[in-house]
């Protein structure tokens, strides 16, 4: 499997060269603005990988910078085209929350992600009734129908990252209540279940249960997902759940903290070729209730 970065990644990295080019030459924020008659907060967020990069202006830059015709510049200046390029996330900005977006744009964009869910199934692996089953719970009395089945869109085509030639690698440990609380109804659950059984076939996929024998973990209290990338975001990032909006984090001792997390839920959780009869009798006793 390959791994190819994609808009936000590539902003990340383009802005990291920007900004080694300018220290390199001792220019403030102000000098570079000054010489591109534009703001110093503009520079600032292109370096930052927050600002979508024009190319024009990621040509001037590199023009105050000396930065000759050649291998650097041309890869500075693909690297630009490449981080304006349309996301199909952003046929759905009118449903989907901004703390979401964002998470759509940097799971799309990983390498690898090591995940943790308490109480539902992981978006990556739901089925589409499984979905539309857990967004009514959540959302159904602030969106409509049309709203809520175009959320279940979105969770569906998240899951083209785990096509084998995206090139994600995705470790889920799953509470084993995951497996039993119904959702929508026992025939929705039973389905979501054996679509586990199946995706945990995939070799870049990793599923596992922390089952109710191992009492009280005091890493699982909550959901997070941890996700690495091969370029662009050095020390990855933490992404928690939270009731209103989830919460980004990015210090070295935040990501530290979640590492040591999940480490001890791996640990605390049964393998795959373990955990998958573990979920095989789970659907045996939907069936039977």
């Amino acid at each position: 499997m390959t791994w190819s970065p994609g808009p936000v990644v590539t902003r990340r990295r383009l802005g990291g060269e920007l900004k080694r080019l300018r220290e390199g030459l001792n220019y403030k924020l102000e000098d570079v603005a000054r010489s591109l008659d534009c703001s110093p907060s503009k520079i600032s967020r292109l370096e930052n990988g927050k600002g979508v990069p024009r190319w024009r202006d990621v040509r001037d830059m590199l023009d105050v910078y000396r930065v000759p015709d050649g291998e650097e510049r041309e890869r500075l200046l693909e690297w630009a085209r490449t981080g304006r390029a349309r996301t199909w996330w952003s046929d759905y900005a009118d449903v989907l929350a901004p703390d979401m977006a964002l998470y759509v744009e940097y799971e799309w964009d990983a390498a690898r992600i090591d995940a943790y869910e308490a109480h539902i199934v992981h978006g990556l692996l739901q089925t589409r009734d499984y979905a539309r089953g857990a967004l009514r719970s959540f959302w159904g009395r602030t969106l409509g129908p049309t709203q809520i089945e175009r959320l279940v869109e979105v969770r569906i085509r998240r899951q083209d990252a785990l096509k084998e030639d995206h090139g994600l690698t995705f470790r889920c440990v799953l509470d084993e209540s995951t497996l039993y609380r119904v959702v929508d109804s026992a025939d929705v659950l039973a389905g979501q279940v054996e679509h586990l059984i199946r995706i945990a076939e995939a070799e870049h996929v990793d599923i596992r249960v922390l089952p109710f024998s191992a009492g009280l973990v005091p890493a699982s209290r909550e959901s997070f997902s941890k996700l690495q990338f091969s370029a662009g975001i050095e020390h990855g990032l933490v992404y928690v759940e939270r009731p209103i909006a989830g919460e980004f984090l990015a210090g070295r001792d935040d990501i530290a903290v979640h590492d040591t997390r999940m480490a001890a839920l791996v640990e605390a959780s049964l393998p795959e070729d373990q955990s998958v009869p573990l979920m095989k009798r789970a659907l045996r006793r939907i069936g039977d209730a």
